[in-house]
């Protein structure tokens, strides 16, 4: 996998995740903190390794 795609999979995890935490707000107020936190490791976890690896690339 190239950078540059990891980049641009990564971006739309990212703006996918704030659409799905929208939606979740619109429709209930009992799951937005779950599905943050979920997304959020998730999504933090997913940057962190893509910026290790392209450090080690490097």
């Amino acid at each position: 996998m190239t950078p540059r795609l990891s980049l641009n999979i990564m971006l739309i995890l990212s703006v996918c995740y704030g659409a799905a935490v929208a939606i979740v707000a619109l429709t209930t107020d009992d799951l937005v903190g779950t599905v943050a936190l979920i997304g959020g490791i998730v999504l933090g976890v997913l940057w962190t390794v893509r910026s290790f690896l392209l450090r080690g690339a490097r």
